[in-house]
């Protein structure tokens, strides 16, 4: 990664004072389930208190933030399978930019909703995040929109990190963090924040055997796509780049893999236990507790609870079977 791509205490620090008034402070709360699970101490960082209803607004605010005036009238662009469309849809709106979105035609009505909603302009393309992806590049390429990375731009991956640099500061003996991972934006912003301010902390990041991207690549030492089945984590699909492997390559402890089914679970658990409706990309870290799948790990434990955008006939499904 090159020096000036590099995410720090420092960066992070900064995108924490951009967001200030912008983005909520979200709440880290003691979960007496999951420490029976866990058998020690765990907090949850529910981020699906956010405006935008996930943490991708902090990265999407920051990196919007950080333009020049002349990048912004440009107008934004960017591929999203829900989440980070929602976040740069509000930071244009707030910042007075024009914003395009490509997400997957399968993403969720619930995001394609709330996009459309905060005025930008959305655009469904047939496929995978991967095609939303090209058809955002191809747009940036031949319009001259920024194209807002959606996981390794580092002024995104800094504003993410600000989820860590909140996290640490309420929980200064922190000693293990569990992270979802899709690219890598979050655990690598969270995992930077860590480094500087908690050393010692292990840094656990967790994804389905159905969104492995991340865990085959670090396990190869390159960025490797193995395939992607049908999964309740859609904010979790999608491949890494070299940037945010080399990112999780140098804050991540280890990457472990939950199933699809230990994911219904843990949303489950999480409205009877807690009362808050997560996403499956939002609820994996929780999984991996649940299920043992962190493996041993030293407690004080937090876990981020990511996002809570999901349908809601999806979460009754989801409740009616694991009733």
């Amino acid at each position: 990664m090159r020096e000036a791509d590099a995410v720090t205490i420092e960066s992070v620090r900064a995108a924490a004072k951009r967001l200030d008034g912008v983005v909520l402070r979200t709440p880290l709360f003691p979960s007496p389930g999951l420490a029976a699970a866990a058998g020690t101490e765990v907090w949850i960082k529910d981020e699906g208190r956010q405006r935008s209803g996930s943490f991708k607004v902090r990265g999407a605010y920051n990196a919007v933030a950080s333009l020049t005036a002349e990048e912004r009238e440009r107008g934004l662009v960017t591929a999203s399978a829900g989440n980070h469309g929602l976040g740069v849809a509000i930071a244009a709106r707030l910042l007075g930019a024009d914003a395009r979105i490509y997400v997957p035609a399968s993403a969720p009505q619930v995001k394609r909703d709330r996009i459309a909603a905060k005025g930008a302009e959305l655009r469904l393309v047939d496929g995978t995040y991967d095609d939303a992806h090209l058809a955002a590049e191809e747009d940036s390429r031949t319009t001259g929109r920024f194209f807002v990375h959606a996981f390794s731009d580092p002024r995104v991956v800094a504003g993410a990190g600000t989820v860590g640099l909140e996290i640490v500061e309420n929980l200064p003996a922190i000693r293990t963090l569990v992270v979802p991972v899709g690219g890598g934006g979050l655990v690598g912003g969270v995992g930077s924040a860590a480094r500087a301010l908690a050393p010692d902390c292990v840094v656990v990041g967790v994804q389905t055997e159905e969104t492995s991207a991340m865990h085959a690549s670090l396990a190869a030492g390159r960025v490797v796509t193995p395939p992607m089945g049908d999964t309740l984590c859609e904010g979790l699909s999608g491949d890494v780049d070299e940037r945010s492997l080399a990112l999780a390559s140098r804050v991540v402890d280890r990457i472990v893999l939950v199933s699809e089914a230990a994911v219904g679970r843990a949303i489950a658990w999480l409205h009877r236990e807690h009362g808050i409706a997560v996403e499956g990309s939002g609820a994996v870290g929780v999984a991996a507790l649940l299920e043992g799948a962190a493996g041993v790990v030293e407690g004080p434990v937090a876990v981020v609870v990511s996002g809570a955008n999901l349908d809601a006939a999806r979460l009754e499904q989801i409740l009616r079977n694991e009733s």
